[in-house]
C-alpha cells in the first residue's frame, strides 16, 4: 500500500467519490484551476499516487481516510466542514449525483431519488449499490419503470423546485 503525506490525506478526506476515476477527476480538475502552486504539487504527488493503485485498493484506501481521518484543527474550509459533517453523521456515501450537484439546478430537474440497484440489469448503477439522482420528467418515469421491472428500490423522493427539495417523506433515515 502506498504511505501518504499529512496534506494528501487531507485532500482525500474532502473528496467527494470513493471510486478511483472520480477522485483522480476531482483532483486533476483541482490542480488545473488551483492557482496556489503548493497545492497544486500536493495534488500531482496525490495524482501519482492513486494512479498506481488498482480500483479496489484506491476504494479502500480513501474510504478508510474518510472514516477514520481527523483534521489537526477546526474545519476551516466548506469542504472541511462537509467531509467532517459526513463523517461524523455516519451517513452512507451515496453513488451518484452529490447533494449539492450542478443537476439540482438545472430547470428541467424536477426530481430527486435515493434508491437501490436490485439487479445487474439495472439501466444504472451497480447491483448493491445505493445511488442519489437529480431527474428530470422522463427520468423519473423511467425510474418508475425500472423500480416496477424489480431493476431497483426508491427509497426516498423529493421535487426539486429551483434546487430546493421538498420531500414526500421526512421520516426515512438514508
Amino acid at each position: 500500500m502506498i504511505t501518504l503525506t499529512e496534506d494528501e490525506k487531507r485532500m482525500v478526506f474532502q473528496l467527494e467519490g470513493c471510486h478511483r476515476y472520480d477522485a483522480i477527476q476531482e483532483i486533476a480538475i483541482f490542480c488545473r484551476y488551483t492557482r496556489d502552486h503548493d497545492k497544486r504539487n500536493i495534488a500531482e504527488n496525490l495524482l501519482k499516487k492513486l494512479r498506481e493503485l488498482s480500483e479496489n485498493d484506491c476504494r479502500e484506501l480513501i474510504c478508510d481516510i474518510q472514516k477514520d481521518y481527523h483534521l489537526p484543527w477546526k474545519a476551516r474550509t466548506v469542504g472541511e466542514m462537509i467531509a467532517v459533517a459526513r463523517q461524523e453523521s455516519g451517513a452512507q456515501k451515496l453513488e451518484g449525483h452529490d447533494i449539492m450537484a450542478l443537476e439540482r439546478f438545472d430547470p428541467e430537474v424536477k426530481h430527486m431519488i435515493v434508491f437501490d440497484v436490485l439487479s445487474s440489469k439495472s439501466p444504472i448503477g451497480d447491483k448493491g449499490e445505493r445511488m442519489r439522482l437529480f431527474l428530470t420528467e422522463s427520468g423519473y418515469q423511467k425510474a418508475l419503470e425500472s423500480q416496477s421491472k424489480a431493476f431497483i428500490q426508491i427509497l426516498n423522493h423529493a421535487g426539486v423546485i429551483q434546487g430546493h427539495l421538498r420531500y414526500d417523506r421526512t421520516d426515512r433515515d438514508l
